[in-house]
């Protein structure tokens, strides 16, 4: 199974935030990313751990 992943734009459209508010998520750990170059790619189960951390 092929793992999706989305840029920093998509994330922050998909969750209604700024992508400097995701910036700050991943560079605090509170996101998971992988590093290309100078871009990020967050996984899509990444982002379903975000959205399931900060619902409890």
């Amino acid at each position: 199974m092929e793992t999706i992943f989305y840029t920093i734009q998509e994330v922050a459209e998909i969750l209604s935030l700024s992508e400097q508010t995701i910036r700050k998520l991943i560079h605090e750990g509170e996101l998971k990313a992988v590093r290309l170059g100078r871009t990020y790619r967050i996984p899509y189960e990444a982002l379903i751990e975000l959205r399931s951390a900060h619902s409890k």
